[in-house]
């Protein structure tokens, strides 16, 4: 998968301007504020729909603006694609692939895989577990289709359910409507529990050899999927559907007293481990910091594997929180990987084995190439 050429119009701090990448390593150097994150977050809206620093398309209208353009080419699956997405305050947002219009941002989704690296990716490892169920939920959307009808379709029945909870309290037809409600939870609920399962099974494979090779198999990290019962090694849909249907069953008067949803898939999290230990309390800052390395390197192994090309990675100003052995590491994982890169240094390359190497200069909303390597 590449990206070929980004233009924006008036996107954060660019009024007009077109990015034309290498399929290599691609710098992005310059002083803070002026713009180097802002073309990663359009590269990460192009591919997902959504922006990873703000969850308002109005933040990304330049100042004096009523709208914005993204329009990025790129080429994934043999193909050349060609993605548009358009806000104003007026008519909200448009997306268009290759020509035709989509009804649903979301649909951009599996068009072009790209992973983001970056000083938040750490909230991953030490975060909340709406943060682990938001990286599990973006990658399997990515890689996988029907992950992401059956997300929506969950996310719908619990918002239905959750209106029927306190409207319950008042109305007692409504508080009727709930085993029908569970019902249906139960089977969608099911069908994501199984793939996050199978997910987390495959990137901690990926994650254990990672952590291997960077701690010169000083360390032994190990995922372990957390969610609405204990699982055991014989898992599958039917299990997960009974044990749901049974959980809620059982908490259905809890639920009721308090008008809330507290048991499904949208509670789930998953631990990360080294040696043992939760990441969350037991791990250094340098430990958590190679546990965010590797699970951003499982994802793209995982994501070549599902998908059958490497995805583009980005890396927003991540050099700097990593010791140079990471750093070493991290690079010579990019040889064969289009990377964006942001940094403050015109860091030297010139050692790397990659098809090749474009740096850019960012000043003031302005982005210029300096050079090829």
């Amino acid at each position: 998968m590449t990206v070929r050429e980004l233009e924006l119009t008036d996107f954060r701090n660019y009024r007009k301007q077109r990015i034309s990448f290498s399929e290599g390593i691609n710098i992005l150097y310059g002083q803070n504020a002026q713009g180097k994150t802002n073309v990663l977050e359009a590269l990460y809206i192009a591919s997902t729909g959504k922006s990873h620093r703000t969850s308002n398309y109005h933040d990304l209208i330049r100042n004096g603006g009523c709208s914005f353009e993204i329009r990025l080419k790129c080429g994934a699956d043999g193909r050349d694609n060609t993605i548009v997405i358009r806000y104003s305050r007026d008519r909200g947002r448009f997306l268009e692939i290759n020509g035709i219009r989509r009804e649903r941002i979301s649909d951009v989704l599996g068009t072009l895989n790209i992973i983001l690296f970056s000083p938040e990716t750490l909230e991953v490892v030490k975060g909340s577990p709406a943060a682990r169920r938001k990286f599990l939920d973006i990658l399997l959307c990515q890689t996988d289709r029907q992950y992401l009808y059956e997300l929506k379709r969950y996310n719908q029945l619990v918002k239905n359910k959750s209106a029927a909870l306190k409207k319950g309290k008042n109305e007692k037809k409504y508080e009727e409507t709930l085993p029908v409600w569970n019902e249906h939870i139960s089977q969608t609920g099911a069908k994501i529990a199984v793939m996050r399962m199978k997910a987390l099974k495959a990137l901690d494979g990926y994650m254990k050899n990672e952590v291997s090779s960077i701690t010169s198999g000083q360390e032994k990290s190990s995922l372990k999927y957390k969610t609405f019962c204990e699982i055991d090694e014989n898992a599958n849909e039917d299990f997960f559907r009974e044990q749901l249907s049974e959980t809620l069953k059982k908490g259905m008067d809890k639920e009721i007293s308090i008008s809330q949803c507290i048991y499904g898939p949208h509670r789930d999290d998953f631990e990360i481990l080294l040696n043992g230990l939760n990441s969350r309390q037991f791990c250094s800052q340098g430990q958590q910091r190679t546990l965010a390395l590797s699970l951003i390197m499982a994802e793209l192994l995982y994501t070549e594997e599902i998908k059958g090309e490497k995805p583009v990675l980005l890396l927003d100003d991540v050099l700097s929180e990593l010791d140079s052995g990471r750093q070493e590491y991290l690079v010579k994982g990019l040889a064969e990987v289009q990377t964006v890169i942001t940094t403050t240094d015109d860091l030297p390359y010139s050692g790397l084995k990659v098809k090749d190497i474009r740096k850019f200069l960012v000043k003031e909303g302005t982005v210029t190439v300096t050079g090829n390597i």
